[in-house]
């Protein structure tokens, strides 16, 4: 495991800078979610990342994309930035990409059994695929990135992040 770079998006801010601002002010990041009452939910809290997605992820790369992707999308341009590393780089055979995720976009899902349940599959289009794979947090980074090496996206609950290690 290499470190060579940093990218944040998160409910601290989205980017270095202001999640370190924030931790020294204490700002917890955490916020009142009015979905979570509409849908009679016993929290009513969350941590969600405040940003315009597509301010940060051009139309033709996004529309293969969840929130959760885009926000990977997001830090990892950051990360690639912020390490220095060339294209020639990061685009090649012996980089890859092991990313951890608790699963594909909910919503996404929801979307494509909502359609499959009423028999219209065919409004579901090409692009609902991708943004459902269990693959999608590192497939959606892979292409944009041309990373040629490995890919894999490993998800295990409270161990995602020691089996990407």
């Amino acid at each position: 495991v290499v470190i060579t770079g940093i990218g944040i998006v998160s409910c601290l801010g989205n980017n270095q800078n202001e999640v370190y601002d924030s931790l020294l002010n204490s700002k917890s990041g955490i916020s009142f979610a009015e979905e979570y009452k509409e849908h009679n939910l016993k929290s009513h809290i969350h941590g969600k990342p405040n940003i315009k997605l597509e301010d940060h992820v051009d139309r033709k790369t996004i529309r293969f994309m969840g929130s959760g992707s885009a926000y990977n999308y997001i830090a990892m341009k950051e990360a690639v930035a912020d390490s220095g590393l060339e294209e020639k780089d990061v685009s090649n055979f012996k980089t890859g990409i092991v990313m951890g995720s608790g699963g594909p976009s909910i919503e996404n899902v929801i979307v494509a059994a909502d359609k499959t349940r009423a028999k219209t599959p065919k409004l579901m289009g090409p692009f609902i695929v991708p943004r459902t794979m269990a693959s999608t947090a590192s497939a959606t980074l892979a292409v944009p990135f041309k990373i040629k090496g490995i890919n894999y996206t490993m998800s295990s609950a409270c161990a995602t992040s020691g089996h990407c290690i």
